[in-house]
């Protein structure tokens, strides 16, 4: 149960944060994706307002033009855009989106030194870089992937030394943990009590299949226990049966014995029914005589005659 619980609780941290990444991953695709619409179109223009002014880092002839009808309008670059879509994001989402480059044109795209890492990372053939850091006292999945030169960004960055296919910086994506976390926690709380309740119901079934069986147990050891002294009783009874013990009323002329019932019994019908003895009746010498004198002394001439 323990090993059930720990793994369960891993697989929902690695989830939840294998989650995040995936959101990180999107939204930096959907960077490269709108920022290279927007290169292939040689950028787009929006109306001038308080949040959009002419970028002073676009150096170009036509930075700013005017309609027809004498409205004024600037040009949104691939960066430019990009910078304004972080911001809404930002605001809208909390998830913070930065680019960013080891030679940037804007000073306020200078990497951290997190972002300045994972740059230098890039230079040496690393595809991305992904860290778990605290930023401003909140935790955050940070993690960056590398912008490479296209065709359509030669135009603007050529004389900075890029060419095709050159890393020229990267873009980092930060995710805040605070909402993600609180619901890890949750899950994993739920994870908790589920086990706790399993453990729980597999504990009582335990306890009383135990019990049952140390029920069944000690009802077999006693049946056991009283087959053996039935045995041993059996036995002692037997033995008893075959051993003449104690005082035995007895004939002075006859010879018969008196049993419990009170009946007199021959002796060897007696000794035959109280013990393992079998009797084979013959005649000694002397009781010989006297029944058969006669044979006696005939068979005595008879082995005379033989000696001589």
């Amino acid at each position: 149960m323990a090993a059930s619980l720990t793994w369960n609780i891993w697989r929902s941290e690695h989830t939840a944060m294998e989650g995040v990444y995936l959101q990180a991953r999107v939204a930096f695709e959907k960077d490269i994706l709108y920022r290279r619409w927007n290169s292939m179109h040689g950028g787009v223009y929006a109306s001038i307002n308080s949040s959009t002014q002419p970028n002073p880092y676009l150096k170009t002839q036509d930075r700013t033009i005017k309609t027809p009808n004498g409205k004024s309008l600037t040009k949104i670059n691939p960066s430019y855009m990009t910078r304004q879509v972080h911001e809404l994001q930002a605001k809208e989402t909390g998830i913070k989106g930065h680019i960013t480059s080891l030679k940037p044109l804007r000073p306020a795209n200078t990497p951290d030194e997190w972002e300045k890492k994972a740059l230098i990372k890039f230079e040496k053939g690393i595809q991305e870089f992904c860290e778990v850091r605290s930023m401003q006292g909140e935790e955050f999945l940070r993690a960056m992937w590398p912008i490479r030169t296209e065709k359509s960004c030669l135009n603007c960055h050529a004389k900075q030394g890029y060419r095709l296919g050159d890393i020229r910086g990267g873009i980092s994506v930060s995710i805040p943990l605070d909402p993600i976390l609180n619901t890890l926690h949750k899950t994993q709380l739920a994870i908790i009590l589920t086990h706790s309740l399993l453990w729980l119901v597999v504990m009582v079934g335990l306890i009383l299949v135990s019990r049952k069986l140390n029920r069944q147990i000690a009802a077999r050891i006693k049946a056991y226990k009283d087959r053996q002294e039935a045995i041993q009783a059996s036995m002692k009874a037997k033995k008893d049966a075959k051993e003449l013990k104690g005082l035995l009323p007895i004939c002075a002329k006859c010879k018969k014995i008196r049993d419990d019932q009170g009946y007199w019994n021959r002796l060897e019908e007696y000794i035959s029914e109280h013990s393992a003895a079998e009797f084979s009746h013959g005649l000694c010498p002397k009781c010989a005589q006297e029944l058969y004198p006669d044979i006696l002394t005939e068979g005595k001439m008879k082995k005379d005659k033989e000696k001589d």
